[in-house]
């Protein structure tokens, strides 16, 4: 591995732990019926993210779709990057994030 890659690697790693460390923490600071409500409600958020396409842009759903998709903790890296679902009316970005198997038709 060359020095970058063990850097990313060892960062990655530290993101890990700190994440399995704060997550039970935070959910041992809950009371007991509440933190599986709140755990139900994350993997229903996430689910409807992955099933339902993202609005057109201007769309009066789109904010809704944002708060859902934010609430399934799908953002940054865990955006959802399926070809099918984008289009010309998700602007620039949208169409920077196709790899070249997605703009194969």
């Amino acid at each position: 591995m060359t020095g970058t890659t063990k850097n990313a690697f060892a960062v990655n790693a530290a993101k890990i732990g700190g994440i399995t460390t704060v997550v039970p923490l935070l959910f041992s600071a809950i009371p007991e019926p509440w933190s599986s409500v709140i755990s139900g409600v994350i993997i229903i958020c996430g689910a409807v993210t992955a099933a339902i396409q993202p609005p057109q842009a201007g769309s009066k759903w789109k904010i809704p779709y944002q708060v859902v998709s934010a609430i399934g903790l799908n953002i940054g890296w865990a955006v959802n990057h399926i070809g099918a679902r984008v289009d010309t009316s998700q602007g620039v970005a949208a169409q920077a994030s196709l790899t070249p198997q997605d703009k194969q038709p």
